[in-house]
């Protein structure tokens, strides 16, 4: 016995009270993680290369991918002031529409493409950078850039306090104050460039904080990577396993000695309910394929520890609904909404669409399209596109008893929805009041169109 275990029976301690916290043969060394940000820091860049490729070789990790990214994004949220200044309003929901467009530095993608784009990366890599700029006519631009672009391998103290920390700069509080990001993507030549310092105002760097003094962002497939590796060799197994046993068929054993007829002997062929009759001194053995009993089994389980492990319903990334009724869908997108509400909230929302709304605004007011005080106050909000609904009927139904016993608002179940309470109902007024005139028809067009 150690003699820290000897010390604890002397002082009445079990070393196995907390068995996490204990040692012994279930638990070797590299099972802990001691400083999780510092790790994530580290071995975030492996971790991204293989999610990268498991999401572009790995039929499961890529329906764990898209359906992540079409939840979260959908065809994108729709922005509107927050003020109750109809003209107001109207007026820059027409300029930011039209800027929606051609957003894209690049100028390929809509602020919807971009978000599709950063979301996908957020989940395969573990996070997206944004830089904020301006083009050569002075417009607001938004360009994306290659996570591997933010210099991993810059870290060290600085003066006053300061410190980079995987390319990201800041102050003795730990504010970041600048990015250093070089300009090459390609891996091949990416490390022969200088990284140029950006100030951290015009970059805005999306991912999933999860501990104090994280820096940078570690993929959402690294909880289920190995497991997804080994799910897709299973795969190749089986089907190699198939393949092999619809390959052998059967043995002629010549077990009278005799001289073979022609060549080689007799050869029958295999045809699916046929009678071989072998020749007389000829035996035939059937072979026995390798029993696949309980492998759907097994492959269904693996595959439901992979979905509950990536955070997504098992239905979503099998395509397999047999066993859904209304009862058990709604439970297990519950708690997968609630999440993506969740995401789009804290990440999008906070850290993405607000900065940019606020960007946009001091370039309105910049080229005097928009008045300063409002473009230091006004603020946006952002209605996600609403949840389908499971069974319409009930939940309209549902919808209707919360409005009449006063639980809930007919504002928000229309926002609830994705859409805009004032924009609803500007259509049905238009609805109600626009006029229904049938257009006559005489009796010589009767004639031609019986």
């Amino acid at each position: 016995m150690s003699f820290l275990g000897s010390l604890c029976n002397i002082l009445g301690l079990s070393t196995r009270s907390i068995e996490a916290g204990g040692n012994g043969p279930r638990w070797t060394a590299g099972k802990a993680i001691r400083s999780p940000a510092r790790e994530i820091t580290l071995r975030r860049q492996l971790a991204a290369e293989r999610a990268t490729w498991l999401a572009h070789n790995d039929a499961t990790a890529a329906a764990i991918v898209a359906a992540w990214t079409g939840n979260i994004v959908a065809d994108g949220p729709a922005i509107a002031a927050k003020t109750t200044d109809d003209a107001v309003r109207a007026a820059l929901a027409m300029r930011f529409d039209a800027w929606w467009s051609r957003c894209d530095a690049e100028e390929i993608d809509d602020l919807a493409g971009m978000l599709h784009r950063l979301v996908r990366g957020i989940v395969t890599t573990g996070e997206a950078f944004v830089i904020l700029e301006t083009d050569e006519d002075g417009e607001f631009r938004l360009r994306s850039v290659d996570p591997a672009q933010c210099d991993a391998t810059l870290t060290r103290n600085l003066p006053n306090g300061r410190r980079i920390v995987a390319g990201i700069e800041m102050d003795e509080r730990g504010r970041r104050i600048a990015f250093w990001i070089r300009d090459a993507e390609d891996m091949l030549t990416a490390y022969t460039t200088t990284p140029r310092r950006v100030d951290a105002r015009d970059v805005l760097h999306l991912f999933d904080r999860q501990y104090p003094g994280q820096q940078r962002g570690l993929s959402w497939l690294a909880p289920v990577a190995f497991l997804l590796d080994q799910f897709g060799e299973l795969g190749g197994a089986t089907l190699a396993l198939l393949n092999t046993s619809a390959l052998y068929g059967a043995v002629l054993t010549n077990v009278s000695g005799d001289k073979p007829e022609g060549p080689e002997g007799p050869d029958p062929s295999l045809e699916p309910g046929s009678i071989i009759r072998a020749p007389v001194g000829w035996d035939v053995e059937f072979g026995a394929p390798p029993s696949m009993t309980g492998i759907d089994a097994y492959r269904r389980e693996v595959l439901h520890t992979i979905a509950a492990g990536a955070g997504v319903p098992y239905e979503l990334i099998s395509s397999n609904l047999s066993e859904v009724n209304f009862s058990s869908a709604r439970v297990g997108l519950h708690e997968f909404r609630r999440r993506v509400d969740t995401l789009r909230r804290t990440l999008l929302t906070a850290r993405f669409l607000d900065p940019v709304w606020r960007r946009w605004l001091a370039h309105e007011a910049l080229h005097g399209r928009v008045s300063p005080a409002i473009a230091a106050s006004l603020e946006m909000t952002a209605a996600w596109p609403g949840w389908p609904a499971i069974d319409p009927l009930k939940d309209a139904q549902a919808d209707q008893i919360a409005i009449a016993i006063g639980v809930e608002s007919r504002q928000a179940i229309i926002a609830r929805r994705g859409r805009d309470p004032r924009e609803v109902d500007a259509e049905i007024t238009a609805d109600t009041f626009r006029p229904r005139a049938v257009p006559a028809v005489s009796d010589e067009n009767n004639r031609k169109n019986p």
